[in-house]
């Protein structure tokens, strides 16, 4: 794999124009002010939410989902903790074993027009709202993500079609980010197979030589920054804080531009019947700064 360069880190004054092209970027400082970047600390979390019951995933390897495991079980094995407890104990866990995620309990989910907010996690809005960065009418999920050090999310893309704001609240993270032209060169499990996990690549992108015929770009963002992933690019973490906490926003990308590229991509098609090779998906731009 080739990483070709960080991405940019802009204000939020020229966010508009990298959501319009598709290109990741590192929008600095735009969550600094949030009540959440100076109040979100294990102690104040666990007082704050208490003894609500959870479950967190959990891996022996700090990969999540742990597909080096022998089983489906383990790779996606969690167990039941309360929010309290899980986030007194992660500070202390350097080995990466155990994450919370939406995946076992949402913040904030909108669908057809209706917002329906969990009433035990609903307190963590009180301290980190929804940015105005994201249109109200196409907001879709907001998830709370927490972990102690060296946690690692494997290669994958978001299978719900949606852009995602990633708020980095407590913590430091690093990200490697590939477009999505290059995703039938991520070793992505294929569809009708054993593993059901069909958005998600068990290659680990931090071994050497890795995907070698991919390029990829880098970010690492702190308190207060937030990180634009647009729909359906490859990504994967680690988590480097000793204690992290993260939200994220997803939304839907605006309709009528993907009128446009549906367009576009009818005639790609058109285009390709006479290519000689694999057609080319043009409706996707690399990372890099946007055009304009």
């Amino acid at each position: 794999m080739l990483l070709t360069d960080n991405i940019d880190r802009v204000a939020a004054a020229d966010f508009a124009r990298y959501e319009r092209d598709d290109v990741p970027v590192v929008i600095e400082g735009a969550i600094s002010q949030w009540p959440a970047v100076s109040r979100w600390t294990p102690s104040e979390l666990a007082a704050r939410i208490g003894d609500v019951p959870i479950r967190v995933k959990r891996s022996a390897t700090a990969l999540h989902p742990d597909f080096t495991a022998p089983t489906l079980r383990e790779m996606f094995a969690t167990e039941p903790t309360t929010f309290r407890a899980f986030v007194t104990e992660i500070a202390s866990d350097s080995k990466g074993t155990r994450l919370f995620t939406g995946d076992e309990k949402f913040v904030l989910r909108r669908r057809d027009g209706v917002t329906t907010i969990d009433r035990e996690l609903a307190p963590l809005l009180d301290d980190a709202p929804v940015t105005d960065l994201v249109p109200t009418d196409r907001l879709y999920t907001v998830w709370a993500w927490f972990s102690g050090a060296n946690v690692r999310t494997g290669l994958h893309y978001d299978n719900n079609g949606c852009h995602n704001l990633n708020a980095q609240i407590a913590g430091t993270k690093e990200c490697v980010l590939i477009s999505p032209d290059q995703v039938d060169r991520c070793g992505l499990f294929p569809k009708g197979g054993p593993n059901p996990a069909t958005n998600c690549s068990p290659v680990d992108v931090e071994v050497r030589d890795a995907l070698p015929e991919v390029r990829a770009v880098t970010a690492r963002v702190g308190p207060g920054d937030l990180l634009f992933i647009p729909a359906w690019w490859l990504h994967a973490f680690r988590h480097t804080g000793a204690f992290n906490a993260n939200l994220n926003v997803w939304w839907k990308p605006d309709p009528a531009r993907d009128d446009n590229q549906r367009l576009q991509g009818e005639r790609d098609r058109e285009d390709s019947r006479t290519d000689q090779g694999r057609p080319v998906r043009r409706s996707h731009r690399r990372a890099g700064r946007p055009a304009g």
